[in-house]
């Protein structure tokens, strides 16, 4: 059946379409344009350097006044005799900001459990990197100031903005491997939590450790909650709330609450996928009665992780909401030919420049390599020495808890001038590292989208019902249960064939695990490089042979797994093409064949035969090679 191009049509509605697909103007002309604009993965940080420019210019316009005005309004939240009192921009700033640490705590989540840091080898070079760009900026800034009125401001080049470094890096779009930008958000989560940690310890006169405490009873509450399988959305958000207040009032950054809270919830579905899929086949079989549907609807919510749902539900807030309001009232600092000629001869200004834009560089870089060639972890996938170098660069993008520090880190007489040096500091080398960065990132970067990166904001999951159809659709397919979240709006919007396959799925290459598994057993292997299911197929084919079929079936079944993670971050949607001729899908291809054989071999008929097909829906070839 073909799709019809003009979706006001479509016979799916009941009586009129909904807004968003229906001929009126505003509908054609402003809401699906500007839905298709937010669909770009580069857009957010098109709308976040947009308003640091406007900030800029608005700090430094004969409006300048307003803008002083705007961020400076005083709001108050009170609860009995528990008052919450701060100005718009420390609402921003460590209130809604906490929204998009909770969003990059769950990322960084889901791929401890079941990406690319669930091997301790990736999630190594990150954290010394981190530790390594912190420590180079301070020495630089330290040599140039130790002894000075300025010596306190060690602290302001260590952090990263994640806000602002991850923008950068979005400009770019699907060309950043996915591996690269978790490299990143990892570095900046592990940056910033050490300059917060600087903060408490260093730059905060008074920490409250009643409220400290109660923070910390709250995290353990969460995850004992966690531990007991309780699953309830609104019980974390409550409690969410209340670590964010209790962090406010101890004198810790409020956001450290987001990150807390994103790292708690869990990145494992409730229900097994496996099972829920075979539970939908049946249901299918006769047609769906309402109460069907809605179990089905059920079944496709818990056989999606939380921490995907969480994203899906708050990436686009956080991305087109938060950070642009973030960079209105953070990005807007007022400049004078006087103050900037002062602060350019200044060591403090001096020493954050070089700290950002030299320190980060160097720090990261060098650690990062040492830890590789060390044998202590592995390079992201995808991402070459000149790639990571250039995210080096861009990590040198301070901005936030820099001028943050900056308010906190001179005493005396002098205090004034020198956090007006440190801010242009701050500025300027954010602006050079952004910059230089980008443009390092643009040589650098591969010239076409990643395969593991292709379509990511289609991962999304745009809400239950869409759900339910997505795994419905699976069903039919006969196929591992990927949920496709963008089904309906697919069935509604796209001009083709709702029966045509996706594009082929080309896993990456890792020659270095290839390497090893041809150089030594595939026991040595999986213990080095876990991931790689080529290594687990050939433990399983071993041990067919050698009539052990319980642990041929387990070696399959992890082989089967771990590619099935690849896939998914290669783009797959649980359906299309895996071509054989592209040698890197082997090794999953061979791990589903072995599954099949050893399924057979213990007696499991149905799952040997879902196998067998699945292989042979995969491509025709990978079957009559294998078989």
């Amino acid at each position: 059946m073909t799709q019809s191009k003009e979706p006001w049509k479509s016979p799916i509605w009941r009586s009129e379409p909904a807004f968003l697909y229906s001929r009126r103007s505003l509908a054609r002309y402003v809401g699906r344009p500007a839905a298709e604009f937010l669909k770009i993965e580069p857009a957010a940080g098109v709308v976040l350097v947009v308003c640091a420019v406007v900030a800029m210019l608005w700090a430094n316009s004969p409006w300048a006044a307003s803008y002083e005005a705007v961020w400076g309004l005083d709001i108050t939240f009170a609860f009995g005799d528990f008052e919450l009192h701060h100005t718009l921009q420390d609402w921003i700033n460590d209130g809604l900001m906490a929204i998009f640490f909770f969003v990059v705590g769950v990322e960084i989540k889901s791929e401890i459990v079941s990406g690319e840091l669930s091997n301790p080898r990736n999630a190594v070079p990150p954290i010394a990197a981190a530790i390594g760009g912190m420590a180079a900026p301070a020495l630089i800034y330290v040599a140039l100031n130790a002894g000075t009125a300025g010596e306190g401001g060690w602290g302001i080049p260590m952090a990263t903005d994640i806000a602002f470094a991850v923008g950068v890096l979005a400009l770019f779009g699907s060309r950043i491997p996915s591996a690269a930008r978790i490299f990143l958000l990892t570095l900046a989560i592990v940056d910033d939590l050490g300059a917060i940690a600087v903060i408490a310890i260093f730059y905060t006169d008074d920490v409250s450790m009643a409220w400290l405490g109660a923070a910390g009873g709250l995290i353990a509450l969460a995850i004992l909650l966690r531990v007991l399988n309780v699953w309830s959305g609104p019980v974390y958000l409550v409690i969410g709330v209340l670590l964010w207040v209790a962090m406010l009032e101890s004198g810790v950054h409020a956001t450290v609450a987001g990150v807390v809270m994103g790292l708690i919830i869990s990145a494992r579905p409730l229900l097994d996928p496996e099972i829920a899929h075979e539970r939908a086949q049946e249901m299918a079989k006769d047609g769906l009665t309402a109460e069907e549907t809605e179990q089905l609807v059920k079944f496709a919510r818990d056989a999606v992780p939380p921490t995907e749902r969480v994203q899906a539900r708050n990436h686009r807030f956080s991305s087109f909401v938060v950070l642009p309001l973030f960079a209105l009232a953070n990005a807007g600092v007022a400049l004078s030919s006087d103050l900037f000629a002062t602060a350019m001869t200044s060591t403090v200004t001096l020493g954050i420049i070089l700290g950002l834009v030299v320190g980060k560089l160097v720090g990261i870089t060098a650690v990062t390599w040492v830890v590789v060639k060390l044998g202590w972890g592995r390079m992201p996938t995808g991402t070459t020495w000149p790639l990571l170098a250039a995210i080096a660069m861009v990590a040198g993008i301070g901005f936030t808890v820099a001028l943050f520090i900056t308010e906190l880190a001179f005493r005396g007489g002098e205090a004034a001038l020198l956090t007006d040096e440190g801010k242009i500091g701050v500025l300027c080398a954010s602006f050079l590292a952004a910059l230089l960065g980008a443009l390092a990132v643009h040589l650098a970067a591969p010239k076409t989208a990643q395969p593991d990166d292709a379509d990511e904001d289609e991962r999304a999951v745009e809400d239950a019902a869409n759900a339910g159809l997505g795994l419905a659709h699976c069903c039919s397919q006969r196929l591992e249960p990927r949920v496709r979240p963008d089904f309906w709006r697919d069935a509604v919007l796209a001009p083709q064939n709702l029966m045509s396959q996706p594009p082929a799925t080309k896993m990456p290459e890792d020659t270095e695990a290839r390497k090893f598994l041809d150089e030594h057993t595939p026991e040595d292997t999986v213990r080095r490089y876990p991931w790689f299911c080529a290594a687990w197929a050939r433990l399983a084919k071993n041990a067919l042979e050698s009539g052990d079929d319980v642990a041929a079936y387990a070696y399959a079944r992890t082989g089967y797994h771990r590619g099935l993670d690849q896939l998914r971050r290669s783009g797959w949607k649980g359906h299309g093409p895996i071509p054989w001729d592209h040698k890197p899908n082997r090794g999953f291809l061979k791990s589903l064949h072995q599954l099949s054989r050893a399924a057979a071999a213990i007696g499991e008929s149905d799952e040997a035969a879902r196998c067998a097909q699945f292989l042979r829906d995969s491509d025709p070839a990978a079957a009559d090679a294998l078989t």
